[in-house]
């Protein structure tokens, strides 16, 4: 599926993109989301993955948006303050949405590499199941980060955020979310794996380099 820009094939809905990048990294020794892989940034790779199907493309972090200027995206902190966990930014993510546009897809700052039609295919699962959210699964893994959220999917966060509940997996059952299995071949291990530390870094490069061809 190639990108087209605001709109895609999933009859002309409009999809954001917002990067996951509000973590501390503690056990990566800090500053995460500019960690590199191959020489690029892990910051550069979820904003590339991001402005494939999405537009605008945000990034979730309460460091100074100044930290980011060179991705030319807009920086959104998290609601209702720092310190909630990821849903925190998610929810920030919803509130920054522009007028026009209904959907946002979460892109992780640790999980490189995802599916090119990732964003596009997500929403277009929730519409078909005519419900507020969906979450991509692979192998025997589900990866509620990498997902989709409908702008009115907020006041379900922000209710739990105010209960003290900070599961990312609670809304996401809350909305009757549906998990869409993205298959990909055994030996691409490359996908959606996550870099939580520095091996997992130099591990996920190796996966990169043995990952098949997109032809392939």
């Amino acid at each position: 599926m190639s990108n087209s820009g605001p709109f895609n094939a999933i009859n002309d809905v409009a999809i954001a993109g917002l990067v996951l990048a509000g973590g501390e990294g503690r056990r990566m020794g800090g500053d995460k989301p500019f960690r590199q892989i191959g020489g690029r940034p892990l910051i550069a790779m979820a904003v590339e993955n991001a402005g494939r199907h999405c537009d605008p493309v945000m990034i979730s972090s309460n460091q100074p948006p100044e930290a980011f200027a060179a991705y030319k995206a807009n920086v959104v902190a998290d609601i209702p303050k720092a310190g909630q966990g990821p849903l925190g930014g998610v929810l920030g993510g919803l509130t920054a949405l522009p007028d026009g546009v209904d959907w946002l897809v979460t892109f992780p700052v640790d999980c490189p590499v995802v599916p090119d039609d990732m964003a596009a295919t997500l929403v277009s699962a929730a519409l078909d199941a005519g419900v507020r959210a969906a979450f991509a699964r692979h192998g025997d893994r589900d990866h509620y980060l990498s997902s989709a959220w409908h702008r009115e999917s907020a006041p379900v966060i922000a209710k739990l955020l105010a209960d003290d509940d900070r599961r990312v997996s609670a809304p996401l059952q809350a909305l009757d979310a549906v998990a869409v299995t993205f298959s990909r071949p055994e030996s691409d291990l490359a996908m959606f794996a996550n870099a939580n530390t520095i091996d997992d870094l130099a591990e996920l490069e190796k996966m990169l380099a043995a990952r098949p061809s997109k032809g392939m």
